[in-house]
């Protein structure tokens, strides 16, 4: 006698066991995936002399008294404005000046500010570990300029 029974397959569903695999296989991939796009940005700066406003670019207040409050506005283009107004620093600010790097030194030719008897001078811009940032001076014949800048700025969020 011929046997003409069927049995039954399994399309359509795979074994728990192997669905699991493949899901965790997928999650691992997404994983690995999102891990190396968010470590592809800009590394992070080491502490130490700065070579351009890239990194920095953005909005610094001054930590150290006298002189009330000062705000600093780094563009990545080089240039930076300085005002005593939070609201101001960007489109109206007190003092408005052009820079370029030669490596860690950083030439600055104010535009409009204190210092239009001496606009240019050379400083140093030093990241600190604690993210603040510290300008010193080389060359500034400005004493206003200098009593300003010659400080620790922090981070404006």
């Amino acid at each position: 006698m011929i046997e003409t029974s069927l049995k039954p397959t399994r399309f359509g569903k795979d074994p728990p066991t192997r669905r699991n695999l493949l899901v965790g296989l997928a999650a691992a991939a997404i994983l690995v995936g999102l891990l190396g796009f968010l470590s592809s940005g800009e590394p992070d700066l080491e502490p130490g002399p700065i070579s351009s406003f890239e990194a920095i670019a953005g909005t610094y207040q001054r930590q150290t008294p006298p002189g009330g409050p000062w705000y600093a506005q780094l563009f990545e283009d080089g240039t930076y404005h300085l005002s005593s107004n939070r609201d101001l620093v960007v489109d109206r600010p007190q003092q408005m000046t052009e820079t370029m790097f030669e490596g860690t030194k950083v030439f600055l030719n104010e535009m409009n500010g204190f210092c239009d008897d001496n606009p240019d001078a050379i400083y140093v811009i030093h990241l600190i570990e604690n993210g603040n940032l510290q300008f010193v001076p080389s060359e500034d014949a400005c004493r206003g300029r200098s009593g300003v800048l010659e400080a620790e700025w922090a981070p404006v969020p």
